[in-house]
């Protein structure tokens, strides 16, 4: 045997599947049996997004179908929800669909398919553009608009029936004169033909009752007259600001510090356009006209990205490309809490975040989305997106920065959205609509929509909000105007400008971000861990217990040689291990102890020292074909080459025991170190035994033909394997179920090894690793004929322990393990946990004589407690079996029950209650 090349590896023990540390889903989120959080709708829609299958296991219609109301057997395809025709036989999918369909909830529903909020119908505004929001009967000068657009006659107030739906049509004032008390009225009082008719005070208005005035809470307007904050006072207001910011006037927050400036780019260079100069002061050269801009104001770095699908960083005169191949980039934002980038992408449909040193990005977001302009509020950890949805959809997204919690806080159907902006100081959202020719805004928690109607008189390119200002370019140039008084429009400089940041310390506020110390290589601020953050890793790597990313590695075997290869980004590099003159026919490898194991063509299981060259036998009870080492308590588990002996072998005692005698023949052995277990193939079905050993348990009857073999994926927890056809099926053992993943996963020749979210195939000599997220080809690997096994090389002699590993009551956990057992497995005389655990302190003989053992052999307690209507024993074993009749005693002392039993009337006898 002859060592040719070994690097020592600094690999991590993934223990526990992680998406994040000790990760809890949101009330809108579904959670995997992996652990992973996804948006509530991805379950049962038909994709399999779940790792390991679960979102599309016990689902009760086939994918793409919703199942019919109950007492309605059925199924029926989701597009036919809702649309007009009934397909179940009660009709339920066309039950609850609102009047507004593909609006929001309080939304009314023009007749051009705009969106416009409910309070704006018949408002005499015509928000709709074609005027039928406002198809309304017309209210003469003494007529009465109900709040649901119906209009009344003079006739038909104070008439005694009740028209409008706050019955203003009906104030307490009918038939009062305002010589008589006023008319009732608390203020101003005026004579009508049907009563007395109220007025009120500036800052007032008139209740639903028509007598009395109440304040009109002016901060509750859509768009209320204050900037940053607004206090109601009796009759009025007064306004606040931001800190950085000070108050001129009584509505208008300035920005203290530096004067406002303008990101922008022109003529090959990027620079600012100072407002109060009006020069531009070149930062870089570049070589192609800017798809989008961002900066990073604490960090002085300026990005950019070009349609040659480059993301550019420029520092302190510097420039460099961070990203190549990033084709079809529309939007480019930067957190500038932490310095990562996001952007999306029109070509993949995704939205995406980067490190800011280059060092890699991953996707966000890549499901049922169409992102078109982005921007961030890292500070309270959001993202806002306007996204293309099906058909002519348009909507404004909102989520967290991790991609969930996702909800949409405007439709912008047929109003030709663009340039999407933040006012970070203000909390609020605005865009164009080019077709209303408006600059339209909302706060971001979806609140305050308002609309600057027919603003622009030539179509607006770029838009910019800071202050009490609006910044927008056009074919003629640049311009501003005051947000409160946008008819007075300002021409600031003839230029043209195809991007515009308002570029001041204040656009992007100091502030603490849980990401500091997360130690992610890529952190995603979220808004449901306690924590306020989750890891990810650069679509290239696998995220590792600690939060660290990995790049991809393998060992694979031939009958006579051991190899590594790693996938460090599109670089294949190989190392050979060892050469041996056995014929291997399996292997693994200890990591802990760095030995390599493997089971010779005679049977004989053969260890070798990767550090020190010694080679030794492992003693098994038979010979043994198939190995399987378990990385936590360093011992070798064996299948005879028979088939009919499953057995374990303590390496630091050295002795072999059986586990498991077959009856049949069991075809292939899974270790899953980290719960306990041990998975067997026999007879066609998938069986279960606990790492002690005991009977095993029948978990799933494999159907259909198992082409190549079956693997077990520690960190989803599941069994991978191919069928007939190629198609990819995954089996949940935490539900004991299969799901197939779909005609489009085709994977040629057999599974050989999988750890999430990575596929390992070998086919026509060629091993393939493809990505289970988006069914991508990572990479092909030939290695020649006679591939014995594939292992996945995530681990390290360092051990990661699990983040913070609780078991569910009443469960326990099995010391120095992640293994959870049954209460009543404690004390059972089995050997449950690995170390044997459940089986120590158990109570052989009570101390005292006259005391009670309880059946679990965990306590002892005084006899006089026995039978007393209390448990006093952890398993209830002192209240069975006791007597529910008390016989008295003499035929003259009155009768007694025990706690429990109540005295029959007669009082001859006791009886449960």
């Amino acid at each position: 045997m002859e060592l040719l090349q070994f690097t020592c590896l600094l690999l991590f023990i993934s223990l526990r599947c992680l998406t994040g540390f000790g990760q809890q889903c949101g009330g809108n989120q579904w959670q995997c049996d992996d652990g992973a959080c996804l948006p509530l709708s991805w379950h049962c829609d038909g994709n399999g997004d779940c790792l390991d299958g679960s979102d599309e296991m016990a689902c009760p219609c086939p994918r793409g179908q919703v199942a019919c109301m109950t007492g309605a057997p059925g199924c029926v395809s989701t597009s036919a929800v809702c649309d007009g025709q009934r397909q179940c036989s009660d009709g339920s999918d066309e039950f609850n669909c609102p009047e507004n369909q593909g609006c929001l909830q309080g939304d009314w529903r023009c007749r051009n398919k705009i969106c416009i909020p409910k309070d704006q119908y018949c408002n005499g505004a015509n928000d709709c553009v074609d005027n039928s929001d406002e198809t309304c009967d017309r209210c003469g000068p003494m007529a009465l608009r109900c709040p649901g657009g119906a209009c009344l006659t003079e006739e038909e107030r104070c008439d005694g029936k009740l028209h409008c739906s706050d019955g203003s049509d009906e104030p307490s004032t009918c038939g009062r004169t305002c010589s008589e008390e006023n008319g009732g009225c608390s203020h101003s009082c005026v004579d009508q033909p049907w009563g007395a008719l109220c007025s009120c005070p500036k800052g007032h208005r008139l209740s639903a009752h028509g007598a009395s005035c109440q304040d009109v809470d002016e901060c509750s307007l859509p768009y209320g007259p204050c900037m940053h904050f607004c206090v109601n006072t009796p009759g009025s207001f007064y306004c606040h600001c931001r800190d950085g910011f000070q108050l001129q006037g009584t509505t208008y927050c300035y920005a203290k510090g530096n004067y406002t400036k303008f990101l922008t780019a022109k003529k090959g260079t990027i620079g600012f356009l100072n407002l109060k100069t009006l020069r531009f002061e070149s930062i870089q050269s570049i070589g192609y006209d800017p798809l989008a801009l961002a900066f990073d104001f604490s960090r002085s770095s300026f990005y950019w990205a070009d349609d040659q699908g480059n993301i550019y960083k420029a520092k302190e005169q510097r420039s460099r490309i961070l990203y190549h191949g990033q084709y079809g980039v529309r939007s480019l934002v930067c957190d500038w809490l932490t310095g990562q980038l996001y952007w999306t992408n029109q070509k993949t449909r995704s939205i995406h975040v980067g490190a800011a040193d280059g060092s890699g990005f991953a996707t966000v977001l890549a499901k049922s989305i169409d992102p078109l302009e982005l921007v961030l509020l890292p500070i309270e950890s959001l993202l806002f997106w306007i996204n293309k949805g099906p058909g002519d959809k348009i909507t404004l997204e909102r989520s967290g920065m991790d991609g969930l919690k996702q909800e949409s806080l405007v439709v912008l159907t047929a109003q030709s959205p663009q340039s999407l902006t933040l006012d970070v100081t203000a909390r609020r959202l605005y865009w164009i609509s080019d077709f209303k020719k408006s600059i339209e805004t909302v706060r971001v928690d979806g609140s305050g929509r308002y609309s600057f109607r027919e603003f622009f008189k030539r179509p607006a390119q770029s838009l910019a909000v800071f202050e009490r200002w609006f910044y927008w370019t056009d074919e003629k140039g640049l311009w501003r105007s005051p947000q409160d008084r946008p008819n007075q429009k300002t021409f600031i400089q003839r230029t043209t400008l195809p991007v515009l940041e308002a570029y001041h310390e204040r656009q992007q506020p100091k502030a603490q971000s849980a990401c500091v110390k997360s130690g992610c290589q890529l952190c995603l601020p979220t808004l449901d861990l306690p924590a306020g953050f989750t890891c990810t890793c650069p679509d290239d790597k696998l995220l590792m217990a600690d939060g660290s990313c990995e790049y991809p590695r393998f060992a694979y075997a031939t009958s006579t040689t051991l190899n590594l290869f790693e996938l460090k980004g599109k670089e294949l590099i190989k190392t050979l291990l060892l050469t041996t003159d056995d014929v291997m026919e399996s292997f693994d490898i200890d990591w802990t102890g760095d030995w390599v194991y493997w089971a010779n063509s005679t049977g004989h299981v053969m260890r070798w020292s990767l550090n020190t060259g010694q080679s030794e036998t492992v003693p098994t009870l038979r010979p043994a074909c198939v190995v399987s080492v378990d990385q936590k308590m360093r011992n070798l588990y064996w299948l005879s080459c028979d088939e009919v002996c499953v057995g374990v072998t303590n390496m630091d005692q050295g002795y072999p025991r059986r586990l498991y005698q077959s009856g049949s023949e069991v075809k292939d052995v899974y270790l899953d170190w980290q719960r306990g277990r041990l998975y067997l193939l026999e007879a066609g079905w998938i069986l279960s035994i606990r790492l002690p050993g005991g009977n095993p348990r029948k978990v799933l009857r494999l159907e259909g033909h198992v082409t190549g073999r079956i693997v077990l994926d520690l960190k989803s927890n599941t069994l991978l394997w191919n069928t007939e056809g190629d198609d990819l099926k995954i089996m949940s053992l935490l539900k004991s179920q299969t799901h197939l993943a779909g005609k489009e996963w085709n994977v040629p020749g057999s599974i050989m090894a999988a750890h999430a979210p990575l596929l390992v195939s070998l086919f026509n000599d060629v091993i393939t690793v493809w990505d289970r997220r988006d069914r991508r080809r990572v990479h092909d690997v030939p290695v020649g004929p006679g591939i014995v096994r594939v292992i996945v090389a995530l681990m390290d002699v360092k051990e990661v322990p699990p983040a913070q590993p609780v078991c569910t009551s009443p469960s326990v956990m099995c010391r120095g393990s992640t293994l959870c057992i049954s209460q009543t497995q404690l004390c059972d005389t089995l050997r449950d946990c690995p170390d044997g655990f459940d089986e120590e302190s158990c109570i052989t003989k009570c101390p005292n004589g006259g005391e009670f053992r309880c059946k679990d052999r965990r306590t002892c307690i005084e006899r006089s407690l026995v039978c007393d209507g209390r448990s006093h024993c952890h398993d209830g074993s002192d209240e069975v079996g006791c007597q529910t009749i008390a016989a008295p005693t003499s035929q003259t002392a009155p009768l007694k029950c025990r706690m429990g039993s109540r005295l029959c009337k007669d009082g001859r006898e006791c009886v449960l209650h």
